[in-house]
């Protein structure tokens, strides 16, 4: 296998579209789309419209993750999940407006049990030592010892295993601090991890930081601006191409994640890698539900993005 994609704090996911959405109203809702979720579900499920197979590992409990297990199982992925009975895996819901404008309420989930956070250890570690990437997505499940996260990039490396993170908070400082390959967040996410606003040169300074550390690419997203991106050979700055309309931008970053491991995994240079990444993002902003795109159109739009390096001035 090429990666497998961790997915901790698995959920169901409920979307909606209600195109008068107010606050204080009743609505009936018509269909629904209900699927397993989590940022690493919508991560794999971009790649496999790319071309790539990832399998899915986390953590599921109650019947809500015996329903999660079992449409993983329908959509043809492998899964990896450890199971635990302290509660109901969490139910996430999405409601999306006419104007593509989305709110958000998410469950926390329960917390994960000591053993099942050892056995799960276990599993990532046999993935690690088959596979090339690790991908870890997502929000952090309640109750993981501290350690847990430097754990996982531990046992990646000792595999040989290249490890990337889209999750924040102090989860994500631990495996930076552990070693992290390559992290992939947004502005609001980077300002929580570094400590200050946003800018293209509180990004560099910030990746020239901790390069030493093992950090090899830093990937800062914009939504319908600009992203950034570091690496030990500069700094990019990513423009996402015009679309003719925004069905939901839900997901968006998911898909960027897959295409920037479609485009690591297949040996592109960084500048395509960054392009396939973008114009998966722009894809999946024309569709409802997350991690849903067109290939074709994926990299038709990869052609019209814009990739600059950067001076940056100290």
């Amino acid at each position: 296998m090429n990666a497998f994609i961790v997915n901790l704090n698995l959920s169901v996911d409920k979307t909606a579209l209600v195109p008068s959405f107010q606050r204080g109203r009743i609505f009936r809702l018509g269909e629904t789309i209900t699927l397993p979720g989590g940022k690493g579900v919508n991560v794999a499920r971009a790649l496999r419209s790319l071309g790539l197979e990832a399998p899915v590992a986390g953590f599921a409990s109650g019947c809500n993750g015996r329903w999660i297990a079992k449409e993983l199982e329908k959509e043809g992925f492998r899964a990896f999940i450890q199971r635990h009975s302290a509660g109901e895996s969490r139910v996430c819901f999405t409601i999306v407006d006419s104007r593509g404008r989305t709110t958000d309420l998410n469950e926390e989930g329960p917390p994960v049990p000591a053993a099942a956070q050892a056995g799960f250890l276990k599993k990532f570690s046999a993935l690690a030592s088959r596979c090339r990437t690790a991908a870890v997505c997502g929000r952090v499940s309640a109750g993981l010892k501290k350690g847990f996260y430097a754990s996982l990039v531990k046992l990646a490396a000792a595999r040989g295993c290249f490890t990337v993170f889209d999750t924040s908070g102090p989860a994500l400082s631990e495996a930076l601090a552990a070693g992290a390959e390559a992290v992939k967040i947004n502005r609001y996410e980077f300002a929580e991890l570094s400590g200050g606003s946003f800018s293209p040169f509180r990004v560099s300074g910030f990746f020239r930081k901790h390069c030493g550390g093992g950090l090899k690419t830093l990937i800062v997203t914009g939504g319908a601006g600009p992203t950034y991106a570091a690496s030990p050979f500069g700094l990019w700055r990513v423009s996402p191409p015009r679309l003719p309309s925004l069905k939901s931008a839900v997901g968006a970053g998911d898909s960027f994640m897959a295409g920037f491991l479609f485009g690591f995994l297949n040996g592109c240079d960084f500048g395509r890698t960054l392009r396939l990444a973008a114009g998966a993002a722009a894809s999946d902003c024309l569709s409802l539900g997350a991690g849903f795109i067109n290939r074709a159109q994926a990299l038709s739009y990869a052609g019209k993005v814009r990739v600059e390096k950067l001076g940056v001035r100290s």
